[in-house]
């Protein structure tokens, strides 16, 4: 059946795992006969992937719907669709509240959208129980061409019961995709160009735990590491009790598992992490991060903090603070906390002020500020190698790439002043400068 559409632009908020299933939705808008097109004005369908982890993003997603909303007036819009995570948390209240959506569709199978593309009547609301997607190998999926990097969602969902998120209600309890359809997708992948795979869920580091098989992530990042024209392979969402040393030292003996680790960590009080169900306390996290440096040497460490939950005193946010300091992360980013219903901490207190909850976030990421920029001079004068992702807007810089400690899209970029690398390609370079994100680097060699 022919789509009455030709266009289709769609936008990703949140999260990678976001990312990828916006990618399996522009996939099967592209296997329908559209095209997809990066002008919202131009597109017959807008179809948008809300996030709802935190209030933040819940209202970014709102915005971003609003804003698009106007293309049905001045542009080509016909029919404007919300999906994914806030619309399965929070699904009524935004057909009730927000006319201008045609069509509302939760976490599951992206089959609501073929159904849509065709003109094929269905109800406005599309929704059900928490729901995986988890794609297979005949799965569509769109990438830009030519694009060096690619996200690789291995499972979906989370059978971790922290206090404050809704994730689980969200997604459901975590299910695992079978490794050898991961290996072929990462082969898939390669042979499209991409040289670096950065591996994603809500818990990667209990990857496979739920299938009962003996998958685990170790044996499925070793497999991944033989997979030929791969040159990097990142983990990103690791729960900190789940990184034991098996993985570390294959992160250290696998010569395309880069040197980086992403455990958000969320608080180091210990009366936090127990209010916050975390299932640990501070020396854990103390020895995650002396073990990780101990095993692998140079990895760069991320994580991820949760300031302003209901209870945090000031005593407790000192204890950050100066975990914050001790650690040393290379990056570190910072959400402020929201009710979310049915979650254990929804409605408990002490409440912390949105006004203290704000300056805390301040305080954190001045205090990381520091800490990146410390981390970041001690590079300069250091080799590096750097994938080449696209010409740099900058003046006076030529490429824009990423070193193995820089993930996309949240940990800056790498400039290049001078070189004649193509995107995709990996360049040795040495650095010359450092912000508090970014680095400037001159080549010294060009190599694969």
């Amino acid at each position: 059946m022919s789509s009455p559409y030709r266009t289709i632009h769609l936008v990703a908020l949140g999260c990678p795992k976001n990312r990828v299933d916006t990618e399996v939705l522009a996939g099967v808008a592209v296997a329908a006969g559209l095209e997809v097109v990066a002008d919202p004005m131009e597109a017959e369908v807008i179809v948008v992937a809300t996030c709802g982890f935190v209030g933040d993003a819940a209202e970014e997603s709102i915005d971003t719907l609003l804003e698009l909303a106007r293309c049905k007036e001045r542009g080509r819009c016909r029919l404007l669709a919300a999906a994914s995570c806030l619309v399965q948390r929070h699904g009524a209240e935004l057909a009730a509240g927000l006319p201008e959506i045609d069509l509302l569709a939760g976490t599951g199978e992206p089959s609501w959208l073929e159904r849509a593309l065709a003109g094929e009547p269905g109800p406005r609301l599309r929704t059900g129980a928490a729901g995986h997607f988890l794609q297979t190998p005949s799965t569509p999926r769109f990438i830009e061409p030519g694009a060096p990097s690619a996200y690789l969602k291995i499972a979906d969902g989370c059978s971790r019961a922290c206090a404050f998120c809704a994730i689980p209600a969200i997604r459901g309890p975590m299910r695992s995709r079978p490794p050898d359809e991961i290996v072929a997708e990462a082969r898939g992948l390669a042979a499209r160009g991409v040289r670096e795979l950065v591996l994603v869920s809500q818990d990667t580091a209990a990857y496979g735990r739920d299938r009962g098989d003996g998958a685990g992530l170790v044996p499925l990042v070793r497999a991944l590491d033989g997979v030929d024209g791969l040159a990097w392979v990142r983990l990103m969402y690791l729960y900190p009790d789940g990184v034991g040393d098996d993985l570390l030292e294959a992160m250290r003996d696998s010569p395309r598992l880069v040197p980086y680790l992403d455990v958000p960590i969320q608080h180091a009080g210990a009366r936090m992490l127990r209010r916050m169900r975390r299932g640990h306390g501070p020396a854990r996290l103390r020895d995650l991060v002396r073990r990780a440096r101990s095993i692998v040497p140079g990895i760069f460490l991320r994580t991820t903090v949760l300031v302003g939950h209901p209870g945090e005193s000031d005593e407790d946010f000192a204890e950050l603070l100066e975990f914050i300091e001790e650690a040393s992360f290379d990056r570190l980013g910072v959400f402020r906390y929201s009710d979310e219903p049915g979650t254990p901490s929804c409605g408990t207190g002490p409440r912390v002020p949105a006004r203290i909850s704000y300056n805390r976030m301040r305080r954190v990421l001045a205090v990381q500020r520091r800490v990146s920029r410390r981390r970041g001079r001690a590079l300069v004068g250091c080799p590096i190698d750097v994938l080449v992702e696209r010409a740099a807007d900058d003046d006076g810089y030529v490429l824009e790439g990423r070193h193995p400690g820089q993930a996309p899209e949240v940990d800056g970029v790498t400039f290049l002043v001078s070189s004649a690398a193509a995107p995709g390609e990996i360049i040795r370079a040495r650095v010359t400068r450092a912000a508090d994100h970014d680095l400037v680097a001159e080549p010294a060699d060009v190599g694969v």
